[in-house]
């Protein structure tokens, strides 16, 4: 049987040259170039079935929904060039994508193929000839519940876009399709709008100023209260646009007097501090979504920019399958991530026993493991500079660093809050104090941040958890080094 000649079919060309060069001559590796079939156009279903249930949708929505398919355009000559192979093949291997999708592709492949020869299932999470190898040998019938799966979500995909699309092409210039994603996500658009439409925005203004220590060291501080009282944010207005707490509205003129009471030089007291534990724990591994949204927000990559990288990677053996809802890792990928944390940063800075993280949802995808660097020793982004393109590299070793990340002891310090009592100012008539206060982290360990730091799309608003402070006691004096004031409009 070692000499029987097998023929491996994966999703695109790029798979098929890499997996080609680990297995060996026994095997003939060939593509399905994406999808051989999908759903008809109901403008090209057969006479006799345009006037059914079926017409409308290309989907008979009075029995049982059945779909009916046709082959694509695309599809012809590759499934042509793939009979013809089959008809010389002892075994045929379905090693397309390991997602629903991928699933799919298989299904419909032995459909159309309808091969006489034993088929098998052939999955892996990365393109490496170790893990190719044990995919060859460990392989497993059609995954039923996933073709389902992937049935349904193509048919709802029907139901809802046939309806929503034309409505969209209207409305919005340079729309292609809505389907059951798009479909509530414009709805929850349209319902922002007009809450937003509704909305009365109102102004308020607020202090900022630079303090310095001693030791000429800096921090920025903002106007809390005055007289006692705190100063309005955004969130004191109501929908309408009324203050709904007691508390000081900053116009511009009283934003202007603040500055100017808060000159350069002015002294400032630190009247009270307050400190708490702060614990931070690393991020779980890469699922599709979070690496979508940490590439979008440190890369400025769009959705469609980094997976069009990632498949670039996975296919060329630097990844694992970026396709994926799991935050697992397997044991190879737990040891190799401990192994190069302890190597650069030191022994203490992995816990005792590999982490473990829990998924958001159990479905289908779970199954898979999360993103990471491909193989049993993780490569690093230095030995990739001369291999790969630069946002190929930046990609990587986001995905890198957020792997050894995961698998790193927590950051420790303390977050602080001070507290400083300012001059007087004169607004309304009336003299009040002035108090200011700033927030921020004492780091005692690092942890996991000297590999990786998680971004989220608030912290241009909330900067406290990177906001580092000097060291400063009760009592002890500070000066004013700049002080400026913003207008703001409440959204």
């Amino acid at each position: 049987m070692s000499d029987s000649k097998k023929l491996v079919i994966v999703v695109s060309p790029a798979k098929a040259k890499t997996i080609g060069k680990y297995l060996g001559d026994n095997y003939e590796v060939m593509a399905s170039v994406g999808h051989i079939r999908d759903l008809a156009q109901p403008r090209d279903l057969p006479a006799e079935l345009k006037k059914t249930s079926m017409g409308k949708f290309a989907v008979d929505v009075d029995n049982g929904f059945e779909p009916y398919y046709v082959t694509t355009e695309r599809g012809r000559k590759t499934i042509q060039d793939l009979k013809k192979a089959a008809k010389t093949a002892d075994e045929i291997y379905l090693a397309t994508d390991e997602d629903r999708e991928g699933e799919a592709i298989a299904w419909n492949l032995l459909e159309v193929l309808k091969p006489k020869v034993p088929v098998r299932r052939m999955v892996f999470h990365e393109i490496t000839p170790e893990s190719i190898s044990q995919a060859a040998d460990s392989t497993r019938d059609v995954d039923q519940d996933l073709v389902d799966a992937q049935e349904t979500r193509r048919i709802v995909d029907r139901l809802y876009g046939f309806e929503v699309s034309p409505v969209l092409w209207r409305r919005v210039t340079g729309a292609k399709s809505a389907g059951r994603v798009q479909s509530p996500a414009l709805r929850l658009i349209v319902d922002r709008e007009i809450e937003r439409r509704a909305f009365t925005p109102a102004r308020y203004a607020d202090v900022d100023v630079e303090v310095t220590t001693e030791k000429s060291e800096s921090f920025v501080a903002s106007l809390a209260r005055v007289g006692g009282k705190r100063i309005a944010q955004g969130r004191d207005f109501s929908r309408d646009g009324e203050l709904e707490n007691d508390v000081v509205l900053l116009g511009p003129a009283e934003a202007e007097a603040n500055v100017q009471a808060l000159s350069v030089g002015s002294p400032l007291a630190v009247s009270a501090l307050d400190a708490k534990p702060y614990t931070r724990r690393p991020a779980a591994p890469f699922t599709t979504s979070t690496l979508q949204q940490e590439a979008g927000r440190k890369l400025r990559y769009s959705a469609q920019q980094t997976m069009s990288i990632a498949q670039g990677l996975y296919e060329n053996g630097y990844i694992t399958y970026m396709r994926t809802d799991s935050v697992t890792l397997s044991a190879q990928a737990l040891s190799a991530a401990r192994a190069q944390a302890s190597e650069m940063f030191g022994a203490s800075s992995i816990p005792d026993s590999p982490r473990a993280y829990k998924g958001k949802s159990k479905n289908a995808q779970e199954a898979h493991e999360a993103v990471r660097p491909a193989g049993d020793v993780f490569k690093k982004p230095s030995e990739l500079a001369s291999v790969l393109r630069a946002d190929e590299l930046k990609l990587y070793e986001l995905i890198w660093r957020r792997t050894l990340a995961s698998q790193m002891v927590d950051a420790k310090g303390q977050t602080v809050t001070v507290t400083l009592e300012g001059p007087e100012v004169s607004l309304g008539g009336s003299t009040e104090k002035v108090e200011l206060t700033s927030s921020g982290t004492v780091l005692f360990d690092r942890g996991f941040l000297q590999a990786y730091e998680e971004s989220h799309d608030e912290d241009k608003d909330d900067e406290s958890s990177s906001k580092v402070l000097p060291e400063m006691s009760v009592g002890q004096e500070l000066r004013v080094a700049e002080a400026s004031w913003k207008d703001h409009e409440t959204q």
